[in-house]
């Protein structure tokens, strides 16, 4: 499921790079406009003249405006054939700020192939500059092995999430950027710190089937996530999203690569209401 939701989520041209705190993105480079939205997504399993339906995913946003925050909840699903491989059952739900896009609460549970984990992280922004989560995980393994841990993870800069870098992602002021830029921040993942690179590739047109294949205008970029180490490690293929420029902001398509094959999320539905 990480491949699955990693190709939801976005994308990029890796490339070798260092990574240093000042690399890190430390200001807002979002025009926030988060609104009520409904949006649904088929994910197609390509590899050459194969085309099948692998899952969907739901992605639902609520806003607070009292607290000028709102809720999201991504459920992801495999379809009953691909279930009979490795069954997938998803959920994402968090707490964001609206203005900044930045997390208050993300959690994640996860049943894959007959296993069970819960993660959830709760942030702190208790030194200015500094973003600091309590980290739990909980599992239940296919054999009903039983485990617990915690931890207190730190970072300097812009930090996200799995959910809410969706919604940074769509956000980023990409008219103020190159083609060829990227952007990177802090990914708390499970009890992980990763980097994000974010890459502005180009503004072009698409044919979403969606809006009857008329022609769309969207921002191409991509992206990935790297361990941050020494190592810096990959841990994600690379991942492409193509975003409509309108005040709306939503993803129409993205795709990822898997060891065999590839993946493709269409939008299939949307309901906005501002």
């Amino acid at each position: 499921m990480r491949n699955f939701l990693y190709s939801f989520l976005g994308c990029i041209i890796i490339s070798s790079f260092a990574l240093n705190a000042q690399n890190i993105t430390t200001e807002s480079v979002v025009n926030s406009n988060v609104l009520n939205e409904n949006l649904y997504y088929d994910v197609l399993y390509k590899w050459g003249i194969i085309s099948k339906k692998a899952g969907e995913v739901n992605l639902i946003t609520q806003i607070d405006e009292p607290t000028q925050e709102f809720t999201s909840m991504l459920v992801g699903k495999s379809t009953p054939f691909f279930d009979k491989f490795y069954t997938v059952r998803d959920t994402l739900s968090g707490r964001m700020m609206m203005t900044t896009l930045e997390p208050i609460y993300y959690e994640k549970i996860a049943h894959e192939g007959g296993a069970f984990r819960r993660d959830s992280l709760k942030y702190y922004r208790d030194v200015p500059g500094t973003v600091s989560a309590t980290a739990t995980i909980d599992k239940i393994s296919k054999k009903g092995e039983v485990s617990h841990g915690e931890k207190l993870m730190t970072a300097t800069g812009i930090t996200l999430d799995m959910l809410s870098a969706f919604y940074y992602m769509r956000f980023i002021d990409y008219d103020a950027m190159k083609p060829g830029e990227s952007l990177l921040f802090n990914i708390f993942s499970g009890k992980k710190k990763e980097i994000l690179r974010i890459t502005y590739i180009e503004k072009t047109q698409i044919t979403p089937e969606v809006l009857d294949n008329q022609p769309m205008d969207v921002y191409h970029i991509s992206f990935t996530f790297t361990y941050a180490d020494n190592n810096q490690k990959k841990s994600s293929d690379p991942i492409q999203a193509w975003i409509g420029v309108d005040d709306h902001r939503i993803p129409y398509m993205v795709t990822g690569r898997l060891p065999i094959g590839g993946i493709r999320c269409v939008l299939k539905s949307s309901n906005i209401n501002p």
